[in-house]
């Protein structure tokens, strides 16, 4: 079968694999649609580290090919969306039939190969079965979406808070449209380029600012009256941003960092103390009902995933799928692959 392959840094291309077999407990799933995101952009960047070779990505849905052991046959042909991280399956919380409150999972793609491939084996667990109506497309989106529904909850956020979403690709927007579901008032979105913007007002932000154009610490603090945000979200994995997440929310208010890159500055402490804040660390989609309640936001309408999508390329043309996600060339927000 044909896979993507990243070989080094900037470098990707297509190799054949062999076919993979479902051990027990596990599914092989063929890949229907696939989605480029900003750890698989970081991968190809060099900026969060990786072994190589490599078949990156871990968004993505398809159907069910074949079942291990262990494994109802009626699982074979249903469309599916994949969770995408992998339990150990040996810890106390596996074998207590807790695969998602397991310590040592790994994320797919990143860890071990990944989806953007013809087929990939995961155990059954992870599986979603997708309900009438939702496509491939949508279903391989739902990760942005449970991250920030993730966020969200941790967060509690308030009718008519104040809330400030820093970085406007997918998780970054999936926040805009999640934090405006939830009540927020002023809904401030920062992005280093206007193209995202369009779907931030759609979404629901009320104030777009473009950090190459303004000075995002002066306009947050003039639209709160001198005061700062209620919450502050960062989600560019931008050390630019991250360094001033702290500068823009109120004393005794909420911060969550999403963004994730090896080269982002450490939290300061006295700020944090300074300010009496609350900060979240969001290490992903939480694996307790986010992924489900995304899939429910999709089908019911609230949540219309389309906006997002720019790009859309075939499997052979993986490398240009990665210039264009990591450049973000001619206004890339969600880049899809289709086996």
């Amino acid at each position: 079968m044909r896979a993507a392959v990243l070989t080094a840094v900037r470098e990707v291309r297509i190799e054949d694999r062999p076919v993979p077999e479902a051990q027990p407990g596990w599914v092989v799933v063929r890949v229907e649609s696939a989605s480029l995101c900003g750890t698989d952009a970081h991968q190809y960047d060099g900026r969060i580290d990786t072994p190589f070779p490599r078949v990156p990505g871990h968004d993505f849905a398809g159907r069910v090919a074949s079942v291990g052991e262990g494994v109802d046959d009626s699982w074979v042909g249903v469309p599916v969306a994949v969770k995408p991280s992998l339990p150990c399956g040996d810890c106390p919380e596996c074998r207590s039939d807790k695969p998602f409150d397991c310590k040592r999972k790994k994320l797919i793609g990143l860890w071990s190969d990944g989806c953007m491939t013809e087929q990939i084996a995961v155990p059954v667990v992870n599986l979603i079965a997708l309900p009438d109506g939702i496509q491939a497309w949508q279903a391989a989106l739902l990760e942005p979406l449970a991250v920030g529904l993730n966020t969200v909850d941790r967060l509690r956020l308030l009718l008519g808070e104040t809330v400030v979403v820093l970085g406007q690709g997918p998780i970054g927007l999936a926040l805009t449209r999640l934090c405006a579901l939830s009540g927020a008032g002023r809904l401030i979105v920062t992005d280093a380029r206007e193209a995202p913007f369009a779907v931030s007002r759609a979404y629901g932000a009320t104030d777009c600012l473009d950090v190459t154009q303004v000075d995002a610490r002066a306009a947050v603090l003039e639209l709160t009256g001198g005061a700062g945000a209620d919450t502050v979200i960062e989600t560019s994995g931008f050390p630019a941003s991250s360094a001033m997440v702290l500068d823009l929310v109120r004393k005794e208010g909420k911060v969550a960092h999403i963004g994730w890159a090896n080269d982002l500055p450490p939290l300061p402490v006295i700020p944090i103390m300074a300010k009496t804040l609350t900060v979240f660390g969001i290490g992903g989609n939480g694996g307790r009902g986010q992924y489900e309640r995304s899939l429910e936001l999709v089908r019911s309408g609230r949540i219309d995933l389309d906006p997002m999508v720019t790009h859309r390329f075939s499997l052979d043309d993986v490398a240009e799928a990665f210039e264009v996600a990591s450049s973000k060339s001619g206004g890339a927000i969600k880049v899809i692959l289709t086996p």
